[in-house]
């Protein structure tokens, strides 16, 4: 019986602070999350990568090249970094 091996870069991603945010307005947070995943689904795609799970505020997708896995781990933080502080700060504004 032969057996077949294949190399593939791991990425697991999840928002920082979530179970405090959750508690605090968990409206907002589920906003978030759904945003999040949107980021994560195209950008994931953009780099070859596959979505395997989502657990709560959590993901976890594999990549066969390392390289590709970091390229989209940087380009997930860049997004969601422009995309809510813009959002916190006319939040802020408004409020």
């Amino acid at each position: 019986m032969s057996q077949s091996h294949r190399h593939a870069a791991i990425m697991f991603t999840d928002i920082v602070g979530y179970t405090v945010i959750m508690g605090s307005d968990e409206d907002r947070v589920l906003e978030v999350v759904g945003k999040n995943r949107k980021i994560h689904t195209e950008l994931i795609e953009k780099f070859k990568g596959t979505l395997i799970k989502e657990m709560g505020d959590g993901m976890l997708a594999s990549f066969n090249l390392a390289s590709d896995s970091v390229r989209c781990a940087i380009e997930i933080q860049k997004t969601c970094k422009t995309k809510f502080s813009r959002e916190l700060t006319a939040q802020a504004v408004s409020n």
